[in-house]
């Protein structure tokens, strides 16, 4: 009686698993959007903040927009071979929602080893309206200087994924952080006075400035040389 009533039992087991395969290949041949539905619905839980920057049309056309009025201020400044433009690097040119989509599935939040590896997988895509800007700054002869808080140890990685961009120039200068000491007020002084690393540069005349935060801006500076892109995936708030 032992044996049968195992023998019974595995014979059930079987014929579950059968029944649930048939079901899975029924839906996958006769009913594909179950799955796609599925993932859908997984994108559907990512947070407000992250969704706005990946999916919404707004992030774009505002992005877009503040592109377009800092092209005709750009013109309009423009006189000599010694201006420069500041612009930051992250969610200012460099798009990083793939790595904040990435962390929300794991679980994780922002943390200085996993955002390494991320720079060095040289995989961030482009903030919409920032490629072209930069190609009508070099147009106009203007120095442009990427003044970011991505560690200089990660330079080259840096600037192997703007050259994936499409959007990388041996006569940019980069001003990455050296250390935690090495704030961005004190490499925007070196632009201003071409001291330490813009001695061989010289100093120069900074028209605008670029970024995502207020912190990407020099507290005595006049709002219209400042232009600010959305971010609402991080910050100082």
């Amino acid at each position: 009686m032992e044996i049968l009533n195992m023998y019974t039992y595995r014979k059930n087991i079987i014929s579950t698993l059968f029944i649930s395969v048939i079901l899975i290949l029924f839906l996958i041949f006769f009913n594909p959007s179950f799955f796609q539905n599925s993932v859908e619905q997984k994108v559907e839980k990512l947070p407000n903040d992250i969704r706005w920057v990946v999916e919404s049309n707004e992030y774009k056309a505002l992005c877009e927009k503040v592109y377009a009025e800092l092209a005709l201020k750009t013109k309009k400044l423009h006189s000599n071979d010694r201006q420069a433009i500041i612009m930051d690097l992250d969610e200012t040119v460099l798009d990083n929602s793939k790595y904040q989509v990435e962390n929300f599935y794991k679980g994780e939040t922002f943390n200085m080893s996993s955002w390494a590896v991320w720079v060095n997988r040289e995989e961030a895509g482009l903030v919409p309206g920032a490629k072209e800007y930069i190609s009508l700054v070099r147009d106009l002869g203007i120095q442009l200087i990427f003044l970011s808080n991505r560690m200089d140890e990660r330079l080259e990685s840096t600037k192997n994924n703007m050259k994936k961009l499409g959007i990388y120039d041996e006569k940019d200068i980069y001003l990455l952080r050296l250390d935690k000491k090495d704030k961005k007020h004190i490499r925007r002084q070196e632009v201003y006075e071409g001291i330490n690393r813009m001695a061989k540069h010289g100093s120069f005349d900074v028209i605008l400035y670029v970024g995502d935060a207020m912190g990407d801006f020099p507290k005595n500076v006049t709002s219209d040389k400042t232009y600010i892109l959305p971010n609402p995936m991080y910050g100082k708030w």
